[in-house]
């Protein structure tokens, strides 16, 4: 039985040992700490941890197994590779699981041949060793279901102590007691019921990230154009934090991301387009100033006009299939110049009867608004509409029930389109106002733009002459130059080099 003095060291062991639980959210980490614990209170020089899981066969039977999930040996330095065992009575843990009963076993050999159990001690011979005495012991949950087994071999009068050759190992071991029976059944059904919780956030995180998956998949869907852009940016960033985590140069060689503030960057990235799914369609995809439909309609009125002209016998034509062919070549540019600009105005002007009967320019004013664009190719208007989805991300992100340590990635989502200088939107926020996962993806998401290899509209630009636009950037005070500087050093472009589809997860 404990004495006072004894009793009080293991009320403060328990004590300490739930509070180290409680805090672990690690699955492997947890179980490393409950046999750790469960070895040293008992002073056993061995131990082994089992987690029962559900295995499916042909996806019809279901079947329970024992896997072996950690074993330790304070005096044999043992390999030990994870795998799985049936759960039957042909094992001392099988037996303790089916029977749902703590084991204390004076002498291992003795009592599976009382028990007809089928000990296998190839593994004892193996490493010179010989399993005495043991203490087997369900892990129960809230509910009293059995979810695991501790197994505690070789009570020693010492934890550390290392014993010797297994002809004499008898002689330097002990059964278990009573008391060491109710402490371990209650740290294992503490562990279990953390274990589960552990669990419980783990399958809640994997739905979480297939939730966030599938709404990326549904902004690619939108626009296939751009599709895999936001995961490949989502790569690039968790190896961006990376790569500030273990620079010792520069404005941010002391700045360290937490795991918590990486995940933060990572769903930021993935996420940071959302707001997509509220731009209009012909918006989003639109690949040149005027559809094909639209500019094809230019040149039916322009042979309209020359049918027109012929009637009244005029001969050379050709000047207005030329016209029609500068048009069809401005529609596709992404930057035209002033006089490419008067020249689209001049043809404007021109003006032919339709079928109708009425008088009308060969280029509207819808036409002419479009392709007198001077770079890229929505308007005004359409260009408002585009940027709107900054704004956008956030007010779909916000909604969301974010735990406390992602509860910025709306801002940082947000905010990938703010410059330093205050030129950017949907805020026009400056420098110390921009959150620094923000300006990481600010960075990531014009180079992974300009270099994208999958957009059919436009071919890769080459990497050189895309840093030359990042430090262009750079100079004209709209991006961070130090995390440029990271960017570059690091080599961080490099990370889809050879693999377009390379997808980078947590």
């Amino acid at each position: 039985m404990l004495n006072n003095v004894d009793e009080k060291h293991i009320i403060k062991k328990l004590n300490e040992i739930g509070i180290s639980l409680s805090m672990e959210k690690d699955v492997n980490k947890l179980l490393d700490i409950i046999l750790n614990e469960c070895m040293e209170i008992t002073k056993s020089d061995a131990g082994s941890l089992y987690i029962i899981e559900t295995k499916n066969i042909d996806k019809v039977d279901i079947e329970n197994v024992l896997r072996f999930k950690i074993a330790k040996n304070i005096s044999r330095d043992i390999p030990f590779l994870e795998t799985t065992m049936p759960l039957d009575t042909n094992s001392l843990v099988g037996y303790s699981v089916l029977n749902n009963k703590i084991l204390n076993i004076k002498n291992v050999e003795e009592y599976a041949k009382l028990k007809n159990i089928k000990y296998n001690r190839k593994f004892d011979e193996e490493i010179k060793y010989k399993s005495s005495t043991m203490l087997v012991v369900p892990m129960k949950n809230f509910s009293g279901k059995v979810i695991g087994v501790i197994q505690l071999i070789n009570k020693k009068n010492e934890y550390l102590k290392k014993i010797g050759i297994s002809a004499k190992i008898e002689d330097e071991v002990f059964q278990y007691n009573e008391d060491e029976e109710k402490i371990i059944e209650s740290l294992s059904s503490q562990a279990a019921i953390l274990l589960e919780r552990t669990k419980l956030y783990e399958n809640i995180e994997t739905l979480f990230n297939s939730f966030v998956e599938t709404m990326v998949a549904t902004i690619d869907a939108r626009d296939l154009t751009t599709s895999g852009h936001s995961r490949r940016l989502a790569g690039y960033a968790l190896g961006f934090a990376k790569a500030i985590n273990r620079i010792d140069y520069g404005k941010y060689k002391d700045f360290k991301f937490t795991k918590e503030e990486i995940k933060e960057l990572y769903f930021a990235s993935l996420l940071h387009d959302v707001g997509k799914i509220g731009v209009k369609e012909e918006v989003l995809v639109k690949k040149n100033r005027l559809s094909d439909d639209r500019i094809s309609i230019i040149g039916y009125k322009f042979n309209i006009h020359k049918n027109n002209l012929k009637e009244k016998g005029e001969i050379d034509l050709k000047k207005y299939d030329e016209m029609y062919q500068f048009l069809v070549e401005i529609n596709k540019k992404g930057f035209i110049t002033n006089e490419e600009e008067a020249q689209i105005k001049d043809i404007a002007t021109i003006e032919f009867i339709d079928i109708d009967g009425d008088k009308k320019n060969i280029v509207d004013e819808f036409e002419l608004s479009n392709l007198t664009i001077k770079k890229g190719n929505l308007t005004d208007n359409e260009k408002d509409e585009m940027n709107s989805h900054a704004l956008q991300s956030y007010e779909i992100l916000k909604k969301i029930n974010w735990i406390d340590s992602l509860k910025n990635v709306p801002m940082i989502a947000a905010c990938h389109h703010e410059k330093i200088n205050g030129s950017g939107y949907p805020w026009g926020k400056i420098d110390e106002d921009i959150p620094i996962q923000s300006k990481i993806i600010t960075i990531l998401d014009i180079y992974e733009a300009l270099t994208a290899r999958d957009r059919p509209y436009k071919p890769p630009m080459p990497i050189e002459k895309a840093l030359q636009i990042l430090e262009f950037e750079v100079k004209a005070n709209t991006l961070d130059k130090d995390l440029y500087d990271i960017f570059i050093n690091e080599k961080i472009y490099e990370m889809y080099k050879e693999e377009l589809d390379k997808i980078v997860k947590l």
